[in-house]
């Protein structure tokens, strides 16, 4: 029988290994479980889980051997070097491929991604789904009158008048983070629509307001959201979110937004609606920032090219 092993992971999944010797479990699902210790998570799943900073895979078939054996949430699993130890099951994890996302495109051609996105927002606003935030995001004048959508709409208004504030730099307004824990889903939409920002943000370069928002995320949610969700909003002040994410926001700034809709059916499928709202997130700051000059290094290097 083939040994399991982990086929492929994220940096904050490999950092979560070294870090930890024991974690436990927090939560299983049909194609994953998440493994916590000290507000780190790494999720460990099969191949469909797609590519990300938290995210493990193991091939098919050996999901469907170690599913068969993983025990209980709150069980304890053990992490050296070389394996992962859960139930009966050894999982190594010594020749794990690192998955990082791609560089950003540098300098775009600013008009190229203003026209870009306005095409790629029409797009979405017709297959976005109605839960979560994405579809109040991208159509805020197309409204379906839930209690969700008259708490929300004014706090998405509110990013996006700081993004706009912040648009010519040193950034320096106090950033809305009342979108934390707002919304569906096991990390709120609300978390997702940030996430989804704080990535965007490095793509364009803006360091200075990613730091601002980073730091008052990071303040605001232990009190505001899930421990689950506060190591994806880490991850994504670091500029790594999920591979259809990056590729999405990659073809945007290379103004290739005609072939973009097959990213939205991977988006879809990330969480309920975690990569819609996180798509949602970084359509706010390419809106805000799409004049923008991008260099390859991206937060460390960019300039405005207005």
């Amino acid at each position: 029988m083939t040994p399991l092993r982990v086929e492929g992971w994220g940096p904050h999944a490999r950092r979560f290994a070294t870090r930890h010797c024991v974690g436990r479990i927090a939560a299983v699902f049909e194609r994953s479980l998440h493994i916590e210790a000290n507000g780190d998570f790494l999720c460990l799943g099969d191949a469909s889980i797609g590519r990300g900073p938290l995210n493990a895979f193991v091939s098919t078939e050996a999901w469907a051997r170690l599913g068969r054996a993983v025990p209980p949430v709150g069980s304890t699993v053990l992490v050296d070097h070389r394996r992962f130890r859960i139930g009966p099951a050894s999982i190594n994890i010594a020749e794990a491929k690192l998955w990082r996302p791609a560089p950003w495109p540098q300098a775009p051609d600013r008009r190229r991604v203003a026209e870009g996105v306005d095409r790629f927002t029409q797009l979405c606003v017709a297959r976005a789904p109605g839960d979560g935030l994405a579809r109040m995001v991208l159509a805020p004048t197309v409204g379906s009158g839930t209690a969700l959508e008259r708490v929300a709409l004014p706090r998405i208004g509110r990013m996006r008048a700081w993004l706009d504030a912040c648009r010519f730099p040193p950034a320096h307004h106090t950033p809305p983070v009342d979108l934390l824990g707002l919304g569906p889903g096991l990390t709120p939409s609300g978390d997702d629509v940030l996430c989804g920002a704080l990535v965007a943000l490095h793509a364009v370069g803006r360091a200075d307001a990613l730091g601002l928002l980073a730091r008052a995320i990071d303040k605001a949610a232990p009190a505001a959201t899930s421990r689950l969700s506060g190591a994806f909003l880490r991850a994504a002040a670091e500029g790594l979110g999920a591979e259809p994410l990056h590729e999405t926001i990659c073809e945007l700034l290379s103004g290739r937004a005609e072939s973009l809709a097959r990213h939205l059916e991977a988006l879809g499928h990330i969480g309920h609606t975690s990569g819609w709202d996180a798509l949602a997130g970084a359509v706010l700051v390419l809106q805000a920032f799409g004049t923008i000059a991008v260099q390859s290094a991206g937060v460390a290097s960019s300039e405005l090219s207005l």
